[in-house]
């Protein structure tokens, strides 16, 4: 059951999203290596969540095996120069919601499937805008 403490608390997780991505824009100097690394953490985390599904639910095998690799995939995103995964990070994000909801809607319920729709295309439009940010325009 999604409580008002899961609500607060999930959507504090986007402060750091939406603060970072501001100071990108206004030029802190390692704001998109801060943030690049904080959305890999939170991919991580969402991976760990799938982790703990595919552990207490009979799913398919694959749910276990996209669990693993969601934190592989965020490890990548610090690998190389940060602009480049901006993108592709926020299209991670997009990617494993849609995946969760065609794999885990029988499980998770209708309330926590909006309220991570609503934290993964937050994140995701953040790290856009962070993009865009280092464009040269």
């Amino acid at each position: 059951m999604i409580t008002t403490r899961h609500r607060i608390l999930g959507y504090a997780g986007l402060l750091p999203f939406f603060g970072l991505d501001m100071m990108s824009w206004l030029g802190f100097l390692y704001a998109i290596d801060w943030l690049l690394s904080y959305a890999a953490l939170i991919f991580s985390f969402l991976g760990g969540l799938l982790w703990y599904m595919s552990s207490v639910e009979k799913l398919p095998r694959h749910v276990a095996i996209v669990s693993v690799s969601t934190m592989l995939w965020a490890w990548c995103w610090l690998l190389s120069p940060t602009h480049y995964w901006l993108w592709l990070a926020a299209l991670s994000f997009i990617g494993l919601h849609i995946y969760e909801r065609q794999q885990l809607s029988e499980i998770y319920s209708a309330e926590l499937m909006r309220l991570r729709g609503h934290l993964s295309y937050g994140a995701a439009f953040a790290l856009w805008l962070a993009a865009l940010s280092t464009l040269n325009v």
